[in-house]
């Protein structure tokens, strides 16, 4: 449970360590390489509509929580910026936050999709992964007569 905290923490605090800076309040802040929290909002965004094929109105709501995460992950940072033990508390809670609102958005197909590939690109074991069809398949979970 610590990793996955510190795994959520790294994805936040990378996200908000590229909306910080001065470059990104500057008009030509995109030019520069620095995105800001709705460009990067965007771009999420746009990957889970591509790959969970949202609908146009999935795509909208999704977008409003993607966007509405990496806000409260940003003040979170600057607000636990001393106390990393209450950030990595207050980071989990908005990602758990952030995966009921999804959940409540998508189909259950596409939330299985999602969780899958959100699983995948943490790194968590086929093995543990919340797919149970998956866990069928590992030999690891064959059990010899």
């Amino acid at each position: 449970m610590k990793r996955l905290a510190f795994a959520l923490f790294f994805a936040f605090a990378t996200t908000a360590s590229f909306a910080q800076g001065p470059a990104a309040q500057q008009p030509g802040a995109a030019q520069a390489g620095v995105k800001t929290l709705d460009q990067r909002a965007d771009e999420i965004t746009a990957g889970m509509a591509k790959n969970l094929r949202l609908t146009p109105e999935q795509t909208q709501k999704i977008k409003a929580i993607n966007l509405k995460s990496m806000q409260s992950a940003e003040e979170a940072k600057v607000k636990f910026q001393k106390e990393p033990r209450k950030m990595v508390k207050q980071m989990d809670v908005i990602s758990q936050t952030r995966l009921s609102q999804i959940k409540d958005v998508l189909t259950p197909l596409q939330f299985q999709q999602y969780q899958q590939r959100r699983e995948e690109k943490m790194g968590v074991p086929r093995e543990a992964q919340s797919n149970p069809s998956s866990r069928h398949q590992s030999p690891l979970n064959q059990e010899n007569y």
